[in-house]
């Protein structure tokens, strides 16, 4: 599994009395984006869920952000816009060339129970890999402890 470099925590949500994450809140892993990369925030991780003291603890869902298919097709996409009474097309909703093939999704890392930020138990049964153990690990609050962190109300 390649190692993403995280740059940046951005926490929105409930803190404790020292501002540390407690309670619901997301956590937002800002990555360092790769030179080729034309999508902004391509690789990022978001963690949605609970927080005790800083750490994930319960209910959570880390997930991250890449590329799929994009299920519009070329034609459907143009064909949102406007129409007359009778159903002829007056023109799209969307700009020349606004279509593209690839679009960026958040696609689940690991959704179940956290316990001292490490996943403990799946919400859908699947078994924790390596690549889960790992992922975690790179966002553990030791890990990102040194990083600039934002706390949004």
């Amino acid at each position: 599994m390649e190692q993403k470099k995280i740059i940046k925590c951005i926490y929105t949500g409930e803190v404790d009395e020292n501002g540390l994450p407690h309670g619901k809140g997301k956590m937002r892993y800002v990555v360092e984006p790769k030179a080729d990369s034309t999508v902004k925030g391509l690789g990022d991780l978001r963690y949605s869920g609970e927080f005790c003291h800083g750490i994930r603890q319960g209910e959570g869902d880390l997930h991250g952000l890449g590329l799929i298919n994009n299920p519009v097709s070329e034609y459907e996409w143009y064909a949102e816009g406007d129409y007359d009474s009778c159903g002829r097309f007056l023109g799209s909703a969307h700009s020349p060339g606004s279509w593209q093939r690839f679009i960026a999704c958040w696609y689940p890392r690991f959704e179940g129970t956290w316990k001292d930020d490490m996943p403990l138990t799946s919400r859908w049964g699947k078994e924790i890999g390596a690549d889960d153990k790992a992922i975690a690990q790179q966002t553990t609050r030791e890990a990102v402890g040194s990083l600039p962190q934002e706390v949004e109300p």
